[in-house]
């Protein structure tokens, strides 16, 4: 009996769903042109604006500002080249690594949202998860109405982090690899 129960246990593992906060630190590789390389964000602070620093290995670092508007009602991301050295003021419209909580919304009232000018829906039934280190992770998996891109993205309401892009229309995808 006691091993049923502790059978149980494992199987209803919850899924991950780290806090975004001050000091967090994500980890990600980056593919772009073919080429992958490592990209770090440390979150400073969360709110207006929510500031954040990146680091490409042998690329360069610098710094995002992303404004409350931008993390509440943005339309889309920032995936062109990053400038190094340098505060990167994102527009309103504009977020990086998350979607915007209204697109959140949307994604959870209408099962679709749309981002980058690119229509999305929620893919039910979905056997494509994210797991990372042996841990599912709480996500939802979302795939272009084109039929070409995919996003898995974190089902926080808060900070709906983006932990990976399949085949992203911008030509940049990210893959999570830890969040600290």
């Amino acid at each position: 009996m006691l091993l049923l129960v502790l059978g149980t246990a494992v199987f209803a593992q919850k899924k991950l769903n780290p806090k975004i906060k001050a000091n967090s630190v994500i980890n990600y590789t980056l593919t772009q042109n073919g080429q992958d390389a490592p990209l770090v964000l440390t979150f400073n602070s969360l709110g207006n604006p929510t500031k954040f620093d990146w680091n490409i290995d042998g690329y360069g670092s610098g710094t995002f500002e992303m404004t409350a508007k931008a993390l509440q009602s943005g339309k889309g991301t920032k995936t062109n080249t990053r400038e190094p050295d340098v505060i990167t003021k994102l527009p309103d419209y504009q977020t990086f690594a998350c979607i915007s909580k209204d697109a959140y919304n949307d994604m959870l009232k209408n099962q679709t949202f749309e981002y980058d000018g690119l229509k999305y829906k929620v893919a039910l039934n979905d056997s494509l998860g994210f797991r990372l280190k042996d841990r599912d992770w709480d996500v939802t998996r979302v795939v272009a109405v084109n039929g070409k891109g995919e996003i898995w993205i974190l089902n926080n309401p808060d900070f709906p982090l983006i932990c990976k892009t399949k085949d992203n229309a911008q030509g940049m995808d990210l893959s999570l690899i830890s969040v600290q």
